[in-house]
């Protein structure tokens, strides 16, 4: 089954992204039938709503990143890259080039951590050289806030071919901080057999 995660705009807000998503005519939010108040509420402030497309087969996952606060969508089913056309034509999403670019442009330190979280997350495909570099620049960073949401950025991608960096990461940053994120980005991965995420529940 096919799986396709998008990163929002930078300027994109939850909110708004659901309410544009709600408007959408091939698309209908689910409900939870039978759960009580509370769980609904748990899982509103969990951060994800799911929408079903025309198909009643491809879903769509809006979810928030609990660590970011970064918005982003998780598409799963048979017509997903039809709903990543479809999510595209609201310009609230951005493509993975508009997203490298925004990570060679970025300037200051937020910018840059911005960024590099938003490639984590729109990296869902196999590896690519161009995104590697971009990864291995922003770990070698002077500022230790933009190594360490590199190495953080990582766990949304999973590829085997950052446990060489993360490795050099772990045994050489000159920040305590980001050699243990590293040293645990490295177990973590390795227990997931370095798979990228999959879709909630």
């Amino acid at each position: 089954m096919s799986q396709i995660r998008l990163c929002t705009r930078p300027q994109v807000i939850y909110m708004n992204l659901l309410e544009a998503l709600s408007r959408e005519k091939s698309l209908s939010m689910l409900k939870a039938q039978h759960e009580s108040r509370e769980r609904k509420e748990l899982s509103a402030e969990a951060g994800y709503y799911t929408f079903l497309m025309e198909d009643q087969s491809t879903l769509i996952y809006v979810i928030i990143d609990q660590s970011t606060s970064i918005p982003y969508l998780l598409l799963s089913g048979p017509a997903a890259d039809d709903a990543a056309r479809l999510l595209y034509n609201t310009g609230m999403v951005g493509s993975i080039d508009e997203v490298i670019e925004w990570c060679t442009k970025a300037d200051n330190t937020g910018d840059k951590i911005d960024a590099i979280c938003r490639l984590g997350i729109a990296s869902y495909f196999e590896m690519q050289p161009d995104i590697l570099d971009i990864f291995t620049r922003y770990m070698q960073d002077t500022d230790v806030r933009v190594r360490q949401s590199a190495v953080f950025a990582t766990s949304f991608v999973g590829w085997p071919e950052f446990e060489g960096m993360l490795k050099r990461t772990a045994e050489k940053d000159p920040d305590e901080r980001v050699s243990m994120i590293a040293k645990s980005a490295i177990r973590i991965m390795r227990e997931s057999d370095w798979k990228a995420e999959k879709t909630p529940g």
